[in-house]
């Protein structure tokens, strides 16, 4: 959206709600002259004002902060917006509150909590209450106006109802769908959805010459952009603002679509996800304390850990090995040593009696396993060292598990999305009963549904169940 007409909208949303702010001067005088009575009332009642004021702001700064949101989905009542209409007034309905009860315990008000309680009460009603009126104002009635952006739809008889109803319901307040044009049929006359068909493709551009046109709305199939240049320069010279439908966009539903810039190259963006930057921003820095606090842990482990470990079983303390990171990025990952130093040599005499089916070597009761590493492998203390994998930046706390390189090698092709995210320490197979699951299929399906549904809610989520299965279950 332009500023111009974020400025516009946010005029329109003020001028409604100051009526907001009279009533509720008005509202409070009563109600104040009740509470502190009439004497008090002339210095109190000049902060209420101020504060519906607030209140009007709010609601129309969240309007104008989320006018992208409308612009940009698809889907009226996106839950997205929902979601930061709710977060945005409860930190305005706290703010201002705490405001208000600081002026008035600064000048020595008198009023019980009953008084902030039905205050606040009063300003989420309000608040919530404009939103709706505000916003069944702008979707029936603004966008219905003629000084709105009138839109010419160009498209075929196939497309014309699933289109309009697209439109329709996406949510949008800014553009008006006021006629169409249908370029392989002669339905002048007909009208779809209230919207009537003014021209076919012979007489098109002379209806757009002599109407009022701001945009046009392009949606016809076509192969490459070469058949529809000149009908695009045609509009365009006449000043029409022109959108053109992409029609592999209609093949990749279900793929996140971004368009971006590869140097100076426009480019379309698919994939399987996407994530917010901040969030990410976040999560690394969880990493980064988590694994800290890890590191700490792990040295205090290790004074108590390696002279058992080390008398047992001579060699080094820890295990380096080569592992498949994200997008097929090769580490090396730590871990206390918890098998004698021929292991490796001797995990193919053990193929045959590997417990999972799949990729993964999983066996029960493992002869390559010393002592202490069945104590430290039950209570997942061999994994600490993986905490400086995470400072590196090479895992995170709670990611994917790291295949090695032999198993990375016969992946099918679906099985790497697996690695679309960094691995982790912990994830949602290893608490999801990673001893009961002996598919490698049933795995890859838990890593891709972590990815699929990421956020830091699921993150704190698994480590919290992470640390109940630790002392629980014995890290098993």
């Amino acid at each position: 959206m332009s500023g111009k007409r974020a400025l516009i909208r946010g005029t329109a949303i003020l001028t409604i709600t100051s009526f907001v702010t009279r009533f509720m001067g008005f509202f409070y005088r009563i109600f104040l002259g009740h509470t502190f009575g009439e004497e008090n009332v002339g210095l109190y009642q000049l902060v209420f004002p101020v504060y519906a004021l607030g209140i009007s702001f709010s609601c129309a700064g969240t309007e104008l902060a989320l006018s992208r949101c409308v612009a940009q989905e698809n889907a009226a009542g996106h839950p997205e917006k929902a979601k930061e209409l709710l977060k945005t007034g409860l930190i305005f309905t706290f703010v201002l509150s705490c405001i208000l009860t600081i002026f008035l315990q600064h000048n020595n008000a008198e009023a019980s909590r009953g008084v902030y309680f039905c205050i606040a009460l009063v300003n989420m009603c309000l608040y919530f209450g404009m939103h709706i009126i505000i916003k069944y104002y702008l979707l029936h009635v603004y966008r219905n106006k003629r000084a709105n952006n009138q839109v010419f739809l160009v498209t075929t008889a196939e497309r014309v109802e699933e289109v309009i109803a697209d439109a329709d319901h996406s949510g949008d307040w800014i553009h008006r769908l006021a006629s169409i044009a249908i370029i392989d049929e002669n339905q002048i006359g007909k009208w779809y959805h209230g919207v009537p068909v003014v021209a076919t493709y012979d007489n098109m551009f002379q209806y757009v010459k002599e109407q009022i046109v701001d945009e046009v709305f392009i949606s016809v199939p076509y192969e490459t952009g070469d058949s529809l240049a000149e009908v695009v320069n045609r509009f365009e010279d006449m000043g029409a603002t022109v959108h053109v439908t992409i029609e592999i966009l209609n093949k990749f539903d279900d793929y996140h679509k971004t368009f971006n810039m590869l140097g100076n190259i426009p480019v379309v963006t698919f994939s399987n996800q996407s994530y917010d930057w901040k969030m990410l921003m976040i999560k690394r820095v969880m990493d980064i304390a988590g694994s800290i606090v890890g590191l700490v842990i792990t040295a205090v482990v290790t004074v108590f850990l390696a002279p058992p470990l080390l008398i047992e079983s001579p060699g080094p303390l820890f295990f380096a090995q080569k592992r498949v990171g994200k997008n097929g990025r090769f580490f090396k990952i730590y871990k206390f040593r918890s098998m004698y130093k021929d292991a490796e040599e001797r995990k193919k005499e053990l193929e045959s009696q590997n417990e999972m089916n799949g990729l993964m070597f999983k066996m029960k009761d493992d002869p390559r396993i010393t002592k202490v590493g069945k104590f430290i492998r039950k209570t997942s203390i061999d994994e600490l060292p993986q905490f400086f994998n995470v400072l590196k930046g090479d895992m995170s706390l709670v990611g994917t598990r790291p295949p090695t390189v032999d198993e990375f090698k016969q992946y099918e092709s679906h099985q790497k999305r697996r690695l679309s995210a960094k691995p982790g320490i912990t994830g949602l197979w290893q608490v999801s009963g990673r001893n009961e699951i002996t598919d490698f299929e049933d795995v890859v399906k838990l890593d891709v549904q972590y990815i699929d549904n990421w956020s830091l809610g699921l993150d704190i989520k698994i480590i919290l169940k992470t640390i109940r299965v630790v002392f629980e279950k014995g890290g098993e």
